[in-house]
């Protein structure tokens, strides 16, 4: 198995980025949009975590690759609901940041998923059915939440959200909200009343 790539890109086409390693194999990765905002232009250095996939009908191999861990964690959550094959999960992952992703699924809030292209009301329903133990279960929505914050305001960014939550917002809208009205430093209070005033 491929767990990682390192080196130059050689050619990004669409969703496709062709790697070329020290040992001169060029590997052609099929990426989110996420991902490929993060990896640089062309002539850059970069490393990918990857996962290769084996088409189940005619045997067809294709390499996706993920800027963390947790994208590709969350790409191979997202291929054990029924109905989500690869290229719908890359799809997802491309539209949709993957904190609110995990907070959509967490949450049980179908409708930032259901705006992705192509995923449906019932689709996105389905995903957090599937999904919602899982996320809960792990350290992964956890770890995003504080990713997300990257700072010492991620405590009362969170109080503020649960306030926001039991005020009868949901937790996607709650948590956009937090994060756009917030400037750091501030104690939950403040950015629950800066929420407030904004709504």
């Amino acid at each position: 198995m491929i767990g990682s790539i390192s080196g130059k890109i050689e050619e990004i086409d669409g969703n496709n980025v062709l790697i070329e390693c020290t040992s001169g194999i060029g590997f052609e990765v099929i990426v989110s949009q996420t991902t490929l905002s993060k990896l640089g232009n062309v002539g850059d250095s970069t490393k990918v975590f990857t996962f290769l996939n084996v088409n189940s009908q005619d045997g067809t191999p294709s390499l996706f690759g993920f800027s963390t861990k947790e994208e590709k964690q969350m790409f191979l959550n997202l291929t054990t609901v029924s109905g989500i094959g690869p290229k719908t999960a890359i799809t997802i992952l491309g539209s949709i940041s993957l904190y609110d992703l995990a907070s959509s699924i967490a949450s049980g809030d179908s409708k930032p998923i259901a705006s992705v292209k192509g995923i449906g009301k019932k689709t996105a329903e389905r995903i957090i059915l599937e999904l919602k133990e899982k996320i809960e279960k792990t350290s992964q929505f956890d770890l995003l939440a504080s990713q997300q914050a990257g700072n010492a305001n991620c405590q009362e960014q969170e109080y503020a959200i649960n306030v926001l939550l039991s005020l009868g917002l949901d937790r996607a809208d709650a948590t956009k909200r937090v994060r756009q009205l917030s400037s750091g430093g501030e104690k939950a209070e403040e950015i629950v009343q800066k929420v407030l005033k904004n709504l």
